[in-house]
């Protein structure tokens, strides 16, 4: 088209489109022309698809064409709004993609670290086998095989080692736990489920989209050193909102997705080093060499794939080629799994939809890894389940550094609103907001504090039931006019820098001073308490050290105490 060009996103898209336009030309004896240039017959190829998504992409590409001379009128332009109008109707179908519930979310998380983990033990030799079967076309062949690979390319006739004979012991065990076929092509599956394991994890912890994940390079990982702790940075480019061209972008990762990046490099580097292509080049050229580059040029399949101009292709990667993966990220939905999406979003009905009914297998796709990881990994109090919390405290620091608002290292990041962080900051208050309802507003816990207190006087009604109004609380987090902050004690609305101190690890300041953004959890007191006891305990009578830990723990005490009287009296 004139102007900006199309992303290859795009094209692919429109492409897909042409190809349902000629197999309808095909089926009624049609013409192009006479398709693209009769409204009648158009309308008929519309009413005939069952694919919204296609008739929504047709009527992104009828403009398109009409800019172009083709020989022949095309429909008109009000014809093409109707077409548009449908598309839209069947957009607004289309519900936004749904967080995973936290305990699917966290098992997801464990098998995925669990494959990488698993996978790093027999990296080494898998890869070693998979190079000797590439440097020597009838290794690891059946004898059948061996015989045709010989005559084909004319050489002598001399037995070489089948793949069970090439196999060492740790691979073995790999193949037949996962229940692999043991032979070339099945080694060609596990490279590739590997590379897509990697993929899937880096997504999980850095908030990346498929097309981003898949497209990049080899040298992608920076570590820099912040006060002698180091941080994870990845290397790559996006192709939204930038007229399709490749635009230099970065996320922040933990340590998971350093270890996926690093087994994904080591694949990568074996497939290079059978074209004399080592490390020191890698790192020269990002724009040649991708993380996953395709285990067809390892020629374990079929012909072996060659590089176009020096360039090398990724690999094509999803979980439909993979059952054993999928069904690794799919566990069975509970009722408390839907539960918690409707704690979520209480207005989409959940249990009418066929992907979310309890008993079945919860349908995984990776755009919810960023969706989750957008709405999970915040300091919030979102997040009940102990698993979740440790997985994610690490990546939840790293983002809080690196993508919060005023942060000295977010407009290196977040470049558009496209990017990763600026989702992570707008999904910061609906995050905030939904902790903020379950943990205070519709909390079972006895409250006590500034906050908690008003919220009893404003919020309860009659006979104690709860009064508010959902939206509008949401919409008074995204206006900045409350907060919510996780804390030992339970949480803290202010929308201001705490101006308590930040020396102690219990800040018994708040309850002492009456702070008015106090939100007090006699849960979590009561447990603040027990660890508070059992650090006096510990600690000689006669230190000073003793008596301030002392006066801490009778402020708790105290304010338990208090606590339970005004409980006792409403």
């Amino acid at each position: 088209r004139n102007g900006p060009s199309l992303s290859i996103g795009t094209l692919r898209n429109y492409l897909i489109a042409i190809n349902e336009l000629a197999r309808h030309c095909e089926n009624t004896n049609l013409e192009f022309r006479e398709l693209l240039a009769d409204e009648n017959k158009l309308w008929r190829f519309v009413e005939s698809q069952n694919s919204g998504w296609i008739i929504q992409t047709l009527g992104s590409l009828l403009p398109h064409l009409t800019q172009n001379k083709f020989g022949f009128e095309l429909v008109g332009e009000k014809f093409i709004q109707a077409i548009k109008t449908r598309g839209m109707q069947y957009r607004a179908t289309l519900n936004q993609h749904s967080p995973i519930p936290t305990r699917i979310y966290s098992e997801i998380i464990s098998q995925l670290t669990g494959f990488i983990s698993t996978w790093n033990t027999v990296a080494n030799d898998m890869l070693s086998i998979a190079k000797t079967c590439n440097d020597n076309p009838m290794a690891g062949r059946c004898l059948t095989n061996q015989i045709k690979i010989a005559s084909t390319l004319g050489l002598p006739r001399v037995e070489h080692p089948t793949f069970s004979n090439i196999l060492t012991k740790k691979c073995l065990d790999y193949f037949q736990t996962k229940k692999i076929t043991q032979t070339v092509t099945g080694l060609s599956g596990v490279l590739t489920e590997a590379q897509l394991a990697c993929k899937l994890t880096i997504q999980t912890f850095t908030g990346m989209r498929d097309d981003e994940a898949i497209s990049l390079p080899y040298n992608c990982l920076k570590i820099q050193k912040i006060n002698g702790i180091e941080h994870y940075i990845v290397l790559g480019r996006t192709t939204k909102l930038n007229n399709g061209k490749r635009k230099p972008t970065q996320w922040i990762t933990n340590i998971d997705g350093y270890k996926a990046i690093k087994a994904a490099q080591q694949i990568a580097e074996t497939i290079y080093s059978t074209f004399s292509i080592y490390k020191k080049d890698l790192e020269s050229d990002a724009t040649k060499y991708p993380l996953f580059a395709s285990i067809g040029y390892l020629g374990l399949t079929g012909s072996r794939l060659k590089p176009e101009n020096g360039k090398f292709r990724p690999n094509k990667i999803g979980l439909t080629r993979f059952p054993r993966l999928r069904k690794l990220l799919e566990p069975i939905i509970t009722k408390h799994d839907i539960s918690e999406l409707e704690s979520i979003d209480p207005h989409r009905a959940w249990r009418s939809e066929e992907h979310f009914q309890i008993g079945k297998l919860w349908r995984f796709t990776s755009h919810q890894l960023r969706r989750s990881l957008a709405l999970y990994a915040q300091k919030s109090g979102l997040v009940s389940l102990p698993s979740l919390r440790r997985q994610l405290q690490h990546i939840t620091n790293e983002m809080s550094l690196y993508y919060s608002r005023g942060s000295i290292y977010a407009k290196n990041f977040i470049d558009d609103k496209e990017h990763f962080g600026s989702a992570w900051q707008e999904t910061k208050f609906e995050s905030e907001g939904l902790s903020y309802i379950l943990n205070v507003i519709l909390s079972d816990d006895v409250l006590f504090g500034g906050h908690a207190q008003w919220v009893k006087n404003k919020v309860q009604g009659p006979n104690g039931t709860v009064v508010f109004d959902r939206e509008q609380t949401i919409q008074q987090f995204k206006r900045g006019e409350i907060a919510y902050q996780e804390t030992l004690l339970g949480g803290c609305t202010s929308t201001e820098p705490c101006k308590q101190s930040a020396l102690k690890w219990i800040n018994t300041d708040c309850i002492e001073n009456g702070c008015r953004n106090l939100v007090c959890h006699s849960s979590k007191l009561d447990m603040v308490i027990a660890a508070q006891e059992k650090l006096v305990n510990s600690i000689d009578k006669n230190l000073v050290e003793y008596r301030t830990e002392k006066s801490d723990l009778d402020t708790l005490i105290k304010a338990r105490e208090k606590a339970i009287r005004i409980n006792s009296k409403g």
